[in-house]
């Protein structure tokens, strides 16, 4: 994958993330907003893909955990519901816009579960991350040694 098209991804992943939850307000999105490690935590994907833009091509050892980084923050932002002050305000982004179609929103007890498996997805997405560019990186600066006897001519 092109580098500016991992940096275009995952950018658009967290702008979709931010947009889904204010969809569904509560005090997750002004504990998220008023701390500052939940936006920093949420950005180390982005600025990882903004440090390797210098590469131009990245190897599949990296796409995937960046992929599963973008995937895994949108579906826990889409699924994981918000709590409120009140019962009937805990409701998930993708309930607030099944409702706003006209749709049922459905139980949100089964979304909790989903929203929690995507929060522990994602977390694990990142470790691979951070894993695979460091062996990319070890791999690529690694220098050739002398070619093998039974090579030499």
């Amino acid at each position: 994958m092109r580098t500016s098209v991992n940096v275009a991804v995952q950018a658009g992943a967290l702008t979709a993330f931010v947009v889904l939850r204010f969809t569904a307000p509560g005090w997750l999105l002004i504990i998220l907003i008023l701390t500052v490690a939940g936006p920093v935590v949420l950005a180390v994907p982005t600025v990882l893909s903004l440090a390797t833009l210098r590469r131009r091509e990245l190897s599949g050892l990296v796409t995937a955990p960046f992929l599963a980084c973008a995937g895994f923050l949108l579906l826990g932002g889409a699924t994981m519901p918000d709590f409120g002050d009140t019962e009937d305000s805990v409701r998930a982004p993708v309930q607030v816009l099944l409702e706003g179609a006209g749709l049922g929103a459905g139980p949100v007890e089964p979304l909790y579960v989903l929203g929690s498996l995507a929060v522990a997805g994602w977390a694990a997405s990142l470790v691979w991350l951070v894993v695979a560019l460091v062996v990319d990186t070890r791999r690529a600066h690694r220098v050739a040694g002398p070619p093998h006897p039974a090579w030499a001519v």
